[in-house]
């Protein structure tokens, strides 16, 4: 098993973003705001993603048939905001999140904008893969011994097609390392990194 990196165009940032997408995001946006704004406890793992980048890149994705089929999950999915712009473009989507109050932000996103996303609360990272502890040494930001969410969710990790996921600085390769032994021959993984923008790799 390998990861193939597939090379995103460079102008992808100046693709056109549809109005529903945008009105997402817009919301979106004003609520993380308010919530950051409030007396609100500060979850500190919490970092706002390129909402419009990640709208462009799906977008590119999808006109291009990259996908072998349309089951979105987002690994550790915050307010939702991606999970709710897959949903929109027709995928089948799930969040994936351990913070409880963020679930129900993403719920409560998901219900005002009237998008029939999924959120569930717990641990990305399947029960079966055994080398969990040498894959985590040097990953702060992510619950590595929570029990995962999967059979809740009805779904296991190699029935989705796309993985998307905004990694702290030195834990991509963590990421990677889950999805490769977790996702199907085929899935893609995009993952958001900061100034060097979208990364796309797909399982093979």
């Amino acid at each position: 098993m390998t990861l193939l990196q597939i090379n995103i165009p460079e102008p992808i940032n100046t693709l056109p973003v549809c109005n529903m997408s945008s009105q997402v995001i817009q919301v979106a946006n004003q609520r993380i705001e308010d919530h950051i704004t409030s007396a609100q406890p500060v979850i500190h793992n919490f970092v706002q993603c390129d909402f419009q980048l990640f709208a462009q890149t799906l977008s590119w994705i999808i006109e291009n048939y990259l996908l072998s089929g349309m089951r979105f999950c987002e690994l550790g999915s915050g307010f939702g905001v991606a999970t709710l712009l897959a949903s929109i473009r027709g995928m089948e989507s799930i969040g994936i999140e351990i913070e409880p109050t963020l679930v129900e932000q993403s719920r409560k996103l998901a219900e005002r904008l009237n998008i029939n996303s999924r959120f569930f609360c717990g641990s990305f990272i399947p029960r079966d893969i055994t080398n969990i502890d040498n894959l985590s040494v040097e990953v702060e930001h992510v619950a590595t011994h929570e029990d995962d969410i999967y059979e809740e969710i009805g779904l296991q990790a190699d029935d989705f097609d796309l993985f998307f996921a905004f990694p702290w600085p030195g834990e991509y390769h963590f990421f990677e390392a889950i999805f490769e032994s977790a996702a199907a021959d085929g899935a893609c993984l995009l993952t958001y990194r900061g100034r060097d923008g979208m990364n796309l790799v797909r399982k093979t």
